[in-house]
Parts: C-alpha cells; sequence; structure tokens
C-alpha cells in the first residue's frame, strides 16, 4: 500500500497543472465525476471543468469503461488493449470506419451513432475505442462520440508500455490482474508478459509469485509510511485491485467493494477515506453533500482534515458543500 500510494501520487499533491503526471495511469470517470476527484487527490488546482484540460483525454478503457487519460498518451491506452486476434481487430477496425463516417469530423452523442450503426453487437462501438479512433466527451449526463487519428504507435510498444504503466501503479501484481485490468484475452497477456520478461523481477507476496518493474524493486522495497488524508471515488486506482488485501474484514470491504448481492447498511458507497496510509472508513456523495463512515474512532485533527477534503471537492453544483458524519 506504501508504495502503490506513492507510485500513484496520493502521498504527496502534485503542483497546479501536473495533469498528464496525475492520469499517467489512467483514471476511471465512470460515476459522475470521479475522475475529476481522483485528478483532485493527487494534484493541486484541479477544478471543476479540469477533466476537459487540453492535456487529458477521454476513452472507453477495458472495452467499455469511462477514462481519463493523458492526451499524448491516447495510442498507449487504446491500442495498447486492442487484441491479437486478427479477425476480431479488423471487426473493431470496420466499426470504427463506419462510426467514423457517420461523424464525418463532427462529434455527435454516442446514441445518434448507434441508431445510424444499427449493431448487432451495440457493445462493440464500445469495444472499438481501442483501434484509437474514437474519443469519448462525457459531462456526466451525455456521451459524445470524437473522431481522432489513428495514434501513431507500434501496438507492440504500446502494450509494453501499457503494461508498465499497470505495474507501476499496481505492483507487485500477477499477469492475471494485468490481463483483468486491460481486458486483454489470456494468451495476448501472456505474450506481452514473456516480451517484458526481460524488465521485471518477482517478489513474493504470502505463497503467491508476482512482479514489478525491476527499475522499481528498490522502491517497493523501502517505501516509508505515509501521511494525509484523501477520499477515493470506488474506482480509483488504489482501489481497484486486490480488494482482499486492501481491506482485511469482509464486512467492511463491502462498502468500497459494494455489489448489489451484498449491500452494506451504508449506501450507497462512493469511495474509500485513506488515513495516513490504511482505509479506516467509506463516504458517499450527493453534488457536493459528502456523507462520511468512519470504521474507527478518528482524532479530532484527522476528522478536520476530512473536514477539508470533503469541502474542497471541485464540483459543479449549486448545492452547498456540506459534510456530514455517520458514526
Amino acid at each position: 500500500m506504501r508504495y502503490r500510494i506513492r507510485a500513484s501520487h496520493l502521498h504527496e499533491r502534485l503542483e497546479p497543472g501536473a495533469l498528464t503526471q496525475a492520469a499517467c495511469g489512467g483514471l476511471q470517470d465512470s460515476a459522475p465525476r470521479a475522475g475529476v476527484i481522483s485528478l483532485h487527490a493527487r494534484a493541486e488546482g484541479v477544478g471543476p471543468d479540469s477533466w476537459e484540460h487540453p492535456d487529458l483525454a477521454q476513452i472507453w478503457f477495458r472495452f467499455g469503461a469511462d477514462y481519463i487519460i493523458p492526451r499524448a498518451d491516447i495510442g498507449v491506452f487504446t491500442i495498447g488493449s486492442l487484441p491479437r486476434d486478427p479477425p476480431r481487430c479488423r471487426a473493431l477496425e470496420e466499426v470504427a470506419d463506419a462510426a467514423c463516417g457517420v461523424l464525418a469530423g463532427r462529434m455527435l452523442q454516442v446514441r445518434e451513432v448507434s441508431e445510424v450503426l444499427a449493431l448487432d453487437e451495440p457493445f462493440l462501438i464500445r469495444a472499438a475505442g481501442s483501434t484509437g479512433r474514437l474519443l469519448i466527451r462525457w459531462n456526466a449526463s451525455t456521451i459524445w462520440l470524437v473522431p481522432n487519428e489513428r495514434p501513431d504507435i507500434d501496438p507492440e510498444d504500446a502494450r509494453l508500455e501499457l503494461a508498465r504503466r499497470f505495474l507501476r501503479w499496481f505492483a507487485p501484481a500477477t499477469r492475471d490482474q494485468y490481463a483483468k485490468w486491460v481486458a486483454a484475452a489470456p494468451a495476448d497477456a501472456k505474450q506481452t508478459w514473456q516480451a517484458l520478461s526481460g524488465e521485471i523481477v518477482p517478489v513474493q507476496l504470502g505463497d503467491e509469485t508476482r512482479y514489478v518493474l525491476r527499475t522499481d524493486a528498490d522502491k517497493l522495497a523501502r517505501a516509508e509510511a505515509v501521511d494525509g488524508v484523501r477520499l477515493l471515488p470506488h474506482a480509483d486506482p488504489l482501489i481497484k485491485i486486490d480488494g482482499e488485501l486492501v481491506v482485511l474484514d469482509t464486512t467492511l470491504r463491502r462498502e468500497i467493494y459494494p455489489s448489489f448481492k451484498a449491500k452494506p447498511d451504508f449506501w450507497p458507497v462512493s469511495g474509500g477515506l485513506l488515513v495516513n496510509g490504511e482505509f479506516r472508513g467509506s463516504w458517499a456523495r450527493q453534488q457536493r453533500r459528502v456523507t462520511v463512515h468512519p470504521w474507527r474512532k478518528l482524532s479530532r485533527a484527522v476528522r478536520e482534515q476530512i473536514e477539508a477534503e470533503a469541502l474542497s471537492f471541485p464540483i459543479a453544483s449549486k448545492s452547498k458543500a456540506e459534510l456530514r458524519w455517520d458514526d
């Protein structure tokens, strides 16, 4: 956890304007403005419209999840997740061709493009984002499709760099975790992992062998404790994998990793309360009204830090910023 917190820029906020660093591992934005809150947790000066900064772009990643990424890395996150299977790849390119034909250089709502294409598999239009030719714009209510020139990057180079990004933020990790994160077929993940074999080293996590980039191995071994408070949305990278290790208590874990089959008493839950490198509670948000559910007693100083974080969320809303404690 210490390593991941530091690697993903959660131990100390980056300077204002460092949005590409803050998003270099990809920030999921599926829940309304979750990506903005993840940016705010990593960099100073983030505002309600920072998701539209020209240095950033929105894509469908993992064949459908809304993500905020550095604009300079569109090719890494899109073509880097493109399947190697030729027939599947051709099918995605054909959908991208058709969608770009409908767009004709314009930005249109996804539903408009989908109605024209009338695909047998409607999900294919999201999957076609991996061609790098279709970006999105999502303002928390409507999704537009945006045509894009094909990124000038070799697919194998893109796949290797995407795997490095994954390991840089999620190490120590396994190949199977990488495959799930990028929505890659097992054979594709294996090929990428093998191509990266000269850059990674094994480490033991309990009885499991995991991997870290050779250049980060010392950082992992020597990661120091961290101080501070962050309110992280549910899909934030720090919460993305290893739920059983991130929160050991199975009952509390459901508050950060909820499912409709096992709703916790505290619902709906938007994310985790990170205090000095450990998850110490959960929180939910409706516009600028934030509810925090601590799992144990917190000091007055920590509660004041939590209040400052919650009231500083860069969310555009007519509602007044408020904090409610559920403890």
